[in-house]
């Protein structure tokens, strides 16, 4: 009995769980002009009326979830700049442990991906911008963000690459094009990271703007390199996003590498607790509908993907 007492002990000692989460944080800006950038309407003078109190409440109600779910790196797309970050920071548990990854992107509106990472858990490699342009439109949406970062306590490395794929504007059909072009930019960028980095350990994750049986989605899945990651659902809620009256799920996780890593998936879910959910019904309460602000969190659920470091038996 003592000594599988002591052998429980070792096993629970070594055992290490992480927790990355990724939030479209709808509309993440600051109340300051950005030059050159489309903001205006964020701004107090603006069509949203965006005042210096509603930032601040934006900023309070974000780091709710967040400090709810208590992540260990945190993804995040629909970002102004570093300064709104730092804001988020500040009202964060943690705080002095987070570290910010953000670079001011080609984006009209000047929304971009960011990272945070807990830096008591990490340690920062590497970053790096893919940009996707869309010649027809001729813009470039969001570029699609890689961060390094390696693992204090296990000899691996993981890549994460956040994506924003271009919206369905102009309707689906439309649109495929864009962001089948953006999975193809995608797809060069992963082949290249396991060309230069052979053991790193690749997430996928962002607002794919496609839910898992579309296209552009199932360009990825399909690879033999890349695994789908199937997200458990809370009670009554359908998706990630509501849109006229539709539940879609338009934020994924997809994985490559992870076969012989010390690195063990326990749980992919979206997560929505009822204080974020909209009354009635169950959709993501938002912070703005239309140019009215309703005090809500975002437009988009929060997913979470779970994992933990696989020892080998003690004996």
């Amino acid at each position: 009995m003592k000594k599988i007492f002591i052998l429980f002990i070792i096993v629970f000692c070594f055992a290490s769980d992480f927790t990355l989460m990724f939030w479209n944080v709808e509309n993440l800006f600051d109340i300051s002009d950005d030059h050159g950038k489309k903001d205006g309407d964020f701004m107090p003078g603006g069509s949203k009326r965006y005042t210096f109190r509603a930032y601040r409440l934006k900023i309070i109600h974000l780091a709710q979830v967040i400090n709810h779910i208590n992540p260990d790196i945190l993804a995040m797309v629909e970002v102004e700049n570093r300064a709104t970050l730092e804001a988020l920071k500040k009202e964060l548990k943690h705080t002095n442990d987070w570290n910010i990854i953000i670079e001011n992107g080609p984006d009209i509106r000047g929304i971009d991906p960011a990272l945070m990472y807990r830096k008591d858990l990490f340690s920062y490699v590497h970053h790096e911008y893919y940009p996707v342009f869309i010649k027809k439109r001729g813009y470039h949406s969001r570029s699609i963000f890689r961060v390094d970062l390696a693992m204090d306590r296990v000899h691996d490395t993981l890549s994460v690459f956040i994506n924003h794929w271009p919206s369905r504007r102009g309707g689906k059909e439309h649109s495929d094009p864009f962001r089948l072009y953006a999975a193809e930019v995608l797809l060069k960028a992963i082949d290249k990271t396991l060309l230069e980095h052979p053991n790193y350990r690749i997430i996928l994750t962002g607002d794919f703007n496609d839910d898992k049986n579309d296209k552009c989605i199932d360009t990825l899945s399909g690879q033999k390199h890349i695994e789908y990651m199937t997200r458990k659902k809370p009670h009554k809620v359908h998706g990630t996003y509501y849109h006229e009256g539709e539940w879609v799920s338009f934020d994924h996780f997809l994985i490559s590498n992870f076969k012989g890593s010390q690195l063990k998936i326990d749980q992919v879910e979206i997560k929505a607790p009822m204080w974020i959910r909209e009354k009635p019904g169950h959709c993501p309460f938002r912070f703005y509908k239309g140019m009215e602000i309703s005090g809500g969190y975002s437009d988009h659920f929060p997913v979470l993907f779970k994992f933990s470091i696989k020892r080998k038996t003690v004996e």
